[in-house]
């Protein structure tokens, strides 16, 4: 019996690390090689991959060594995914001119049309290109399987695609509270996403077919809370089954368990971002963190 208790005991501790691995800040990565970040991505062999909104993208080593950089010929590029062969799916969303009166002032503005989406090559050789005129604008995607998903914030939707066809194939659009003008989900465990849910102060996770499958999350001072006017901006969901949830103003990294419960706050983390402004984040096979402090041109690595 003794025996028994024993190994629940040991169980338990070992349940309890597994999911709340300290980390540690590894250093800056990118000083000096990027500029204002939209967004980061994992590439082949756990590779980092930045993107910024003028089209450029930078690769880095896993050891932080500058790997490759190309320019893609794109702008107002937002929003980056990675599939199994390592192949880049930049989007990019198009824009045209509208006069519109401001009290009693005529303003010219851009106005979201659609989407172009150029795959490149880890040499960043161009593959293909596709037009999304389903889409309005991308500020996020991800490919799950072989759906590419598109964070389509002037339609606060989001929206699923065959990868190699683009022919869509579902949204997801009821109960997204957005605000600040960012949208961002990440991929979870079995085939499903995770939508940063931020003005309702939630993570959700959804199937592909758009079934809402679990959630948690309330705006509150407690840890376990999500603080502010709109919390989280950013999640991702470590290989050991923790679930890592970013806060902005101020910067508040966390890593609760699976269950969404018993947060436990990384420490030392810099404020990455003035204001109410999005905060990228990537994790890699091993647990390694990425965050992007997209103003000031570095991303931030947080190692277990």
């Amino acid at each position: 019996m003794k025996k028994i208790y024993l190994i629940l005991f040991a169980a338990l501790i070992l349940g309890g690390t597994t999911a709340h691995a300290e980390y540690h800040i590894d250093g800056n990565i990118g000083k000096g090689d990027i500029g204002l970040v939209s967004q980061i991505a994992i590439g082949a062999g756990d590779t980092l991959c930045a993107l910024e909104k003028t089209g450029k993208v930078t690769i880095f080593n896993p050891d932080g060594s500058l790997a490759s950089t190309f320019e893609t010929g794109m702008n107002n590029t937002e929003a980056i995914a990675v599939d199994s062969e390592g192949n880049l799916y930049i989007l990019s969303t198009l824009t045209q001119e509208k006069k519109v009166k401001v009290g009693a002032r005529m303003r010219t503005v851009q106005i979201p049309i659609g989407v172009e989406c150029g795959i490149f090559d880890a040499s960043g050789k161009k593959l293909k290109t596709m037009k999304f005129d389903n889409l309005k604008s991308a500020k996020a995607a991800q490919i799950v399987g072989d759906t590419l998903v598109v964070a389509d914030l002037s339609a606060r939707t989001l929206v699923l695609m065959n990868a190699e066809t683009g022919k869509e194939t579902g949204r997801i659009k009821k109960g997204l509270r957005l605000c600040c003008g960012i949208f961002d989900f990440c991929e979870a465990p079995g085939n499903t996403i995770a939508v940063s849910n931020l003005g309702a102060f939630k993570l959700q996770q959804f199937s592909l077919d758009g079934k809402l499958l679990k959630e948690f999350g309330q705006r509150g001072r407690e840890l376990d809370d999500f603080q502010g006017c709109c919390n989280p901006v950013s999640a991702g969901y470590l290989p050991n089954g923790g679930i890592l949830t970013v806060e902005k103003d101020p910067t508040r990294i966390k890593i609760y368990n699976k269950n969404g419960t018993d947060a436990q706050l990384i420490k030392g983390v810099e404020e990455l971002v003035e204001g109410c402004s999005f905060i990228p984040v990537a994790v890699d096979s091993r647990g390694t963190i990425y965050l992007a402090a997209s103003a000031k041109g570095y991303v931030v690595k947080l190692v277990p």
